[in-house]
């Protein structure tokens, strides 16, 4: 059994700023409003796979923190960061932000690409809804806007 999630119409968005140091035009900050489809496998159990309402609390609780942030890399491979004060300060091509701590949200990441916001949404994920057994499968896509997202997705590992 399969069940899908429309991010767009179910109301599991999100809006940040970010920057790709590595490609000119977004290099600059820049925003998104982002949202966020899931596609589940797996067995069902009396009748369901797993109930809606579950599921969209769970990625909500994981895009939240994020929403209405800066995403800053927190892996210094394309820039580099530091948070000190209360501010993060980042540096890139000879640029310098410096944002409120507050602002930020540092990103398991090299970059904050949607790619890697797919695969950090689906870790994160798949450790939440391990406890249900049945499900075997999980997709989950970023679209950074409308019809232009990044996939991640795996078997549930058990």
């Amino acid at each position: 059994m399969e069940i899908h999630i429309n991010g767009s119409t179910n109301n599991i968005r999100f809006s940040a700023a970010h920057f790709i140091p590595n490609i000119e035009k977004c290099s600059r900050l820049h925003g998104h409003d982002y949202s966020v489809d899931l596609t589940l496998n797996g067995e069902m159990v009396d009748g369901v796979l797993i109930d809606y309402g579950i599921i969209k609390k769970e990625i909500r609780s994981i895009i939240e923190p994020i929403d209405h942030k800066v995403i800053v890399p927190a892996v210094d491979r394309y820039s580099t960061h530091k948070v000190e004060n209360g501010v993060c300060t980042v540096n890139f091509r000879q640029k310098e932000y410096r944002f409120p701590e507050g602002d930020v949200f540092l990103l398991d990441a090299d970059m904050s690409s949607s790619e890697n916001l797919s695969q950090y949404f689906f870790t994160l994920l798949s450790e939440k809804i391990r406890k249900h057994r049945n499900i075997k499968f999980l997709s989950v896509v970023v679209y950074e806007g409308p019809g232009q997202g990044a996939k991640s997705e795996d078997s549930i590992d058990q």
